[in-house]
């Protein structure tokens, strides 16, 4: 060898730029190979001295040295590599060829590479072996300790904590304990091991290395048979990471990519390459995480389909609801085979790992175990992996699946080559809910095996699509998923929006979601959300909007158009059949509350089991938008019979037929479109009900704009004027003669027109004199009369308690109340007002000082409340001719004397009863109050 073979040691060296150092290095060990330790040497010193110093360098250069027989050489070169970098694994090993104890620098080192590295491991074991002293280490999140021959007592506490603990038999063996760290405290605390009460002298192992890994990684396929490979672990990002190449279910190779040069590096940037060659044979090659299984790289392609569906389930929390999960789906029959996979994502009730363990040794299910809480987008991604040929379900732990579920889902995802997912109905599952549209329902307040059998019977092989699918029970076409790929665990690692994330992927790639419309899977979910999901749930929203502008729009559309109102509706039929019922009577009327509601909730109370139960039709109005909703009195969940008039009367009367319905209660017009009431009509044989003067007052209660009773002019002209100045509260929007003329001709079709009053008899009958009107109580008549009295009699000087019953609007007399107090208070007069109810202003009113209010009352608090308040007499202060009038029933029943103006039903029944004191309509309120003094006297 000549000296020109060698490049010179001195400032020559800093010439030849750093990348010629792989050249040197091979030089190296091409010597070594040779047994030219001479030239090994010279080219070690030479690498030694390159400019920027390498720990690999000096490592490669000691290695030269140790082949040489210079250990003190190879260890102040090691010394020097170890001090660049602490982790520096090569140099660490090759230090224990040249010293009987490794150095703690050594071993800093080896106990960073233990968890990936078993040669690592193996040196510990054989250090503790000769020094007797212990060596602790974090291996798949867990720490780990090797002790020395002996007797201990170890632990692992943090502050004055013990965490786990183990005792140790005398042994001559070294032996590795486990000290797990409970899953709270993970990535939070730094805690120490001990032995017998000694703490070890490497102190506290950081938080960092117990957290839970969140592993990213970027696999580039430079060809077919090479990929370009960068893994970091975010949690910890100066810990190597071992990946695992695989075909199909064989490990083919185990490799380790190291952390960045950085310390402070934490970006996958700036991770070192590493290359991994494919062999030529491998047929489905994929990348894992060692550590926890997770797929790391993009998806095989998709291999044979062996008939099977991997069911996953990642599981965290909840016991109760996470056994009757795999309860229901464990002991049901899918109808097609299934395999189900168990992700213990580290549950912190053992509770739910013992049910899980007792599962998998009765080898109903596969169990995987993450190592720390991955989440659920890392959970499922490690069970989507488990097979690349199969289908896939994603189902969460807290949901309830009925028999033939499975079966189904795969029917309806191979109806078409390019459906990539199925979703199913569930009681929460946003856009795919029901019974509710879009909300949940609570899952105590459904009967799943129930709604799943009726679905697949009622919409059997019915789907429809949808813009993503719903990450609750979301079944995956593995060819799909293999052209996709997996979850974005980066983006969404957390949860939420991971599924809406992949299905926009998939769409771009020709993908279609479907809703399987004969599955129901029920669903515990989240209920109302903290403050901590809700930012989560915001931060998706915002990824999604970035990566898919409109995706927010495209959702509002869906829920706008609701494709699913026709099917949630067969439903809700369904549902009614099923009862088994009959419903003959269709009740129309729209929902008013007070004595209408009152009357009808009587009515159907009524005929509840004699065979003629009832349905109710209630025109609704909502942003000037008219619909007619079919209500069921004993099944109030059933929310979706809801029907356009312009485009689904045929649709209403066939689902009218089919429940059974062969006569019309004609209640109420308010909300109805005119020109419905004679196509309603026309379907059944009716009889019409008078509850107030809807039918030829388009106010309804006949007053004007004086707010009282109007006289019912004689000419429908003033009508008119009346309605266009004040207001049409029917909601008609024709002339009052037209709207007569038809609600003449349509209660005169009537087989009966009942009012509750003679008096609506006549003021109706004016109107239209061939109608069969008769006169129907709304209430049982009080017989005999109860005995004239005072709930509380009345002491001298002592002011005058006048109860008035009811919720006081205009028509009911709040105007007149307002000034009865207003005098009162002028003229200081001994007159108290209890209103038992509420009115349009009590703020108004309790300003004058002579009047109280109890607010909202129950019809069986009445009794309680009359004894509480403790009135003289009552007064009805109405201003429009009632109909019947339930209030005055409820001061009546109590026998208090009572004072009302001479009108309508309340005058009639009052004649009737035989005492009271009428007044003139047009009484001002001194008036009033002054009979009211002498009415209490």
């Amino acid at each position: 060898m000549s000296p020109g073979d060698v490049p010179p040691a001195d400032g020559g060296a800093s010439a030849l730029s750093s990348t010629g150092r792989p050249a040197i290095r091979a030089r190296i060990f091409k010597a070594i190979a040779d047994q030219d330790f001479d030239l090994a040497t010279v080219l070690a010193q030479y690498l030694s001295r390159l400019e920027p110093i390498q720990a690999d360098d000096l490592t490669v250069a000691a290695v030269a040295w140790i082949c040489r027989g210079d250990t003190g050489v190879a260890r102040q070169l090691l010394d020097r590599a170890l001090d660049l970098d602490p982790h520096q694994k090569m140099a660490a090993m090759a230090m224990a060829r040249v010293t009987g104890c490794l150095p703690d620098s050594a071993l800093v080192a080896l106990r960073w590479h233990a968890e990936t590295d078993p040669e690592a491991v193996k040196m510990l074991v054989s250090h503790v072996a000769a020094s007797g002293a212990p060596q602790a280490f974090v291996a798949a999140r867990d720490v780990r300790c090797l002790v020395p021959p002996g007797a201990w007592h170890v632990d692992l506490r943090w502050r004055h904590l013990t965490l786990a603990e183990v005792r140790l038999e005398p042994s001559d063996q070294v032996r590795q304990v486990i000290l797990p760290c409970p899953g709270p405290l993970r990535g939070i605390i730094d805690p120490t091991v001990h032995l017998d009460g000694a703490a070890l002298a490497h102190g506290a192992f950081p938080a960092a290395l117990l957290a839970a890994p969140r592993l990213t990684a970027s696999v580039q396929a430079i060809s077919p048979r090479l990929w370009h490979v960068q893994a970091m672990d975010l949690a910890a990002p100066s810990r190597p990471v071992a990946v695992q190449l695989r075909d199909g279910g064989h490990v083919l190779g185990r490799h380790i990519c190291e952390p960045a040069a950085d310390q402070n590096a934490t970006g996958l940037e700036s991770s070192p390459v590493l290359s991994i060659e494919i062999p030529a044979d491998t047929t489905h090659p994929a990348l894992h995480a060692e550590l926890t299984g997770e797929p790391l790289g993009p998806p095989p392609p998709a291999g044979p389909d062996d008939g099977i569906v991997d069911v996953i389930v990642p599981v965290h929390g909840d016991l109760d609801a996470t056994r009757a999960c795999f309860t229901a789906l464990l002991s049901l029959d899918p109808g097609t085979p299934m395999r189900v996979i168990a992700i213990d994502d580290s549950a912190p009730d053992p509770r739910i790992s013992a049910l899980l363990n007792d599962l998998a040794h009765q080898r109903r299910i596969a169990l995987i175990r993450n190592p720390g809480n991955l989440g659920f987008v890392r959970s499922v991604n490690i069970g989507m992996a488990a097979h690349h040929g199969r289908d896939v379900v994603l189902l969460n732990a807290d949901t309830l699946v009925a028999a033939g579920w499975l079966a189904r889902l795969r029917q309806a995802a191979g109806a078409a080559a390019d459906i990539g997912t199925i979703t199913p109905w569930s009681n929460d599952a946003t856009i795919c809910s029901y019974p509710a549209a879009n909300r949940p329902t609570p899952l105590s307040g459904v009967d799943v095996a129930m709604l799943d059998r009726l679905a697949a019977a009622t919409l059997s092989r019915q789907s429809i699509p949808l813009p993503t699918a719903i990450g609750f029970c979301m079944y995956i076409r593995r060819a799909c998923l293999a052209q996709t790929g997996w979850f974005d665990a980066d983006a969404f690692g957390t949860g939420y929006g991971e599924e809406n994330d992949f299905c926009l992927r998939a769409t771009a790639r020709g993908w279609r979601h479907q809703m399987a419309m004969d599955v129901y899977v029920g669903h515990v979910g989240g209920g109302s959300f903290g403050a901590a999901k809700q930012a989560r749930i915001a931060s998706a929203l915002r990824v999604l909007e970035h990566r898919y502008p409109g995706y927010g729009q495209d959702i509002q559309a869906f829920i706008a158009a609701d494709p699913l109102k026709p099917a949630r509706r067969m439903l809700d039929i369904a549902q009614v059949r099923q009862a088994g019922i009959r419903r003959p009577l269709l009740i129309l009327c729209a929902a008013l509350g007070g004595g209408t509601d009152r009357f009808i909730r009587t009515q159907i109370d009524q005929n509840r089991g004699s065979g003629r139960d009832a349905l109710i039709l209630r025109p609704e109005q909502q942003d000037g938008r008219i619909t007619l909703r079919l209500e069921v009195p004993d099944r109030p969940a059933l929310a979706n019979l809801v029907y356009d008039p312009q485009t689904e009367l045929p649709q209403l009367r066939s689902d009218l037929n089919q429940l059974g319905v062969t006569e019309l209660a004609l209640h109420h017009a308010m909300h109805l479109p005119p020109a419905l009431l004679p196509v309603l009509t026309a379907w059944f044989p009716y009889r019409a009900y008078v509850h107030d003067y809807g039918w030829i007052c388009p106010r309804y209660t006949l007053i004007d704009g004086s707010g009282r009773y109007c006289g019912e002019p004689e000419h429908a002209s003033i009508c008119d004027r009346c309605v266009a100045d004040h207001g049409d509260l029917m909601g008609l929007g024709m002339p009052v003669a037209d709207w007569r003329d038809l609600t003449r001709t349509v209660l005169t079709s009537a087989q009966s027109v009942s009012c509750s009053s003679g008096d609506s008899v006549t003021r109706m009958r004016r109107y239209m004199p061939e109608a069969r009107f008769q006169v129907q109580p709304a209430e049982p008549t009080l017989s005999p009369a109860p005995v004239l009295r005072s709930v509380a009699p009345r002491r001298p000087s002592q002011s005058l308690r006048i109860v008035v019953p009811g919720a006081i609007g205009q028509s009911k007399g709040y105007d007149v109340l307002l000034a009865c107090a207003r005098d009162a208070a002028q003229r200081g007069l001994p007159l108290t007002f209890l209103l038992l109810g509420y009115s349009m202003d009590d703020d108004a009113l309790l300003a004058t000082g002579h009047v109280e209010v109890t607010g909202r009352y129950r019809e069986d608090e009445v009794p309680a409340l009359m004894a509480q308040l403790r009135p003289h007499i009552a007064f009805l202060p109405s201003v429009w001719p009632e109909t019947w009038c339930y209030a005055l029933t409820h001061v009546m029943s109590e026998g208090l004397f009572v004072v009302a103006f001479d009108l309508g039903a309340q005058a009639e029944r009052l004649r009737q009863r035989g005492h009271g004191m009428l007044l003139p309509l047009a009484a001002g309120a001194t008036a009033i109050n002054d009979a009211l003094l002498r009415a209490g006297d």
